[in-house]
């Protein structure tokens, strides 16, 4: 959920965003996704069963099942690689601390959570911005910055349909990154 308490050392052992939750938000989640992922090709296969059965169309029938596989294959790798961190090579963790502070206020996001070991970060008070219920988590091991950026759907749960915007705008996090450090290191 987005209040989560971070487990910052297994988070970089894992190289995934560990969080601290109750088991029964553990298993709300993964019920939430299977029933996701397995809706879609299930309704579109009983579909095809029940073209088969009574003489219809099975080739409409067999395209949708088909499709409904590739989207939930999708959704599958888009759940599967929701906290995972992506790593950026940084200099000296006092300069990555403020590299990365520039570049969250320079992308007009609001710092949440700032010390030693994190950064938290949303966007700041736009309702209407596509950024808007995302969180950027910053983690910093040695010299490297570890990264996560989430979209929080209804009731707080990450939403798997959002994963290719986040990455977007994590690849946009890392160019801003790399260009303060190349602008900065002589």
């Amino acid at each position: 959920m987005i209040n989560d308490k971070i487990d910052i050392e297994k988070s970089k052992v894992k190289n995934r965003l560990v969080t601290k939750t109750w088991m029964i938000e553990q298993i709300l989640n993964f019920i939430f996704y299977a029933v996701l992922i397995v809706f879609f090709p299930f309704s579109s296969g009983l579909f095809l069963f029940a073209q088969f059965k009574n003489g219809g169309n099975l080739f409409y029938a067999t395209i949708l099942l088909i499709v409904t596989l590739l989207f939930s294959g999708l959704l599958l790798y888009s759940v599967l690689n929701l906290n995972k961190l992506r790593k950026i090579q940084g200099v000296l963790k006092e300069q990555n601390i403020e590299f990365t502070l520039e570049v969250v206020e320079q992308l007009g996001w609001k710092i949440l959570t700032h010390d030693q070991q994190l950064i938290i970060a949303n966007p700041s008070g736009r309702w209407f911005s596509s950024n808007w219920n995302r969180q950027i988590v910053l983690l910093y091991d040695n010299q490297d910055v570890l990264i996560n950026i989430t979209y929080y759907g209804l009731h707080d749960f990450k939403s798997p349909f959002h994963w290719f915007e986040n990455r977007n705008l994590e690849r946009q996090l890392i160019e801003e990154f790399e260009q303060k450090i190349k602008t900065t290191s002589p």
